[in-house]
Parts: structure tokens; C-alpha cells; sequence
């Protein structure tokens, strides 16, 4: 407590702190790695359709379960979670990080 009370007597300590802190702050801003364009890896996808009219067991059974069913089969799912309302359906799904390489292997 006798630091910020010294700040609170000495107003040149506490206008030399605040430009220490700034300075720290700017030169650590300016040491941050950039890249113009960034690789963003996104290993996750939202799957949304609509069945309007539809009930919520309807667009379980005719939407949510055969995306379910079709992405089952698809090699790295790590988690995937669902979700019907009437006339929505939401799929959440989650990759396995895999290198770049596999990635275009198995695109091409």
C-alpha cells in the first residue's frame, strides 16, 4: 500500500511511472509478430437448414439425423452436436487438426 500512496504524494513518481508503463506498452506492441494475410485454422463448421412448416421431431428425423448419419462417415470428426427446433436444424462439428499436407491429399 505504500507504493500507491507514494504515487498519490509525489506526483512526479506517479508521471514517471505512467510513462514507464506506456513505453513497455508501445515497444511490446511494436515486438508483436504481423503477417498481412494470416493462416486462420477453422477445424470447425456450423451445419444450418431450414424445413419450414416442420415440427421439431420432423426436422430431427427428415434433416438432423441424415446429416448426422452422412458426417459419421467422414474420417477426423472429433465432437459433433446437434440441434432440431421447429423448422431449424443445427449441426456443430469439430476436426482433428491435421497438417496442411493431409488436408490437400485428401481434397485433390
Amino acid at each position: 500500500m505504500s507504493f500507491y500512496r507514494s504515487l498519490l504524494r509525489n506526483h512526479v513518481l506517479a508521471n514517471l511511472t505512467f510513462v514507464l508503463v506506456m513505453v513497455v506498452g508501445i515497444l511490446s506492441y511494436l515486438a508483436l509478430p504481423r503477417q498481412q494475410d494470416p493462416t486462420i485454422n477453422f477445424n470447425w463448421i456450423i451445419i444450418t437448414t431450414v424445413l419450414p412448416g416442420a415440427s421439431a421431431s420432423d426436422v430431427e428425423k427428415k434433416v438432423t439425423d441424415p446429416i448426422e448419419d452422412a458426417l459419421r462417415k467422414v474420417q477426423d470428426v472429433k465432437f459433433m452436436s446437434s440441434n432440431s427446433r421447429e423448422s431449424v436444424s443445427s449441426v456443430l462439428v469439430r476436426f482433428e487438426d491435421i497438417d496442411e499436407r493431409t488436408f490437400d491429399k485428401r481434397i485433390s
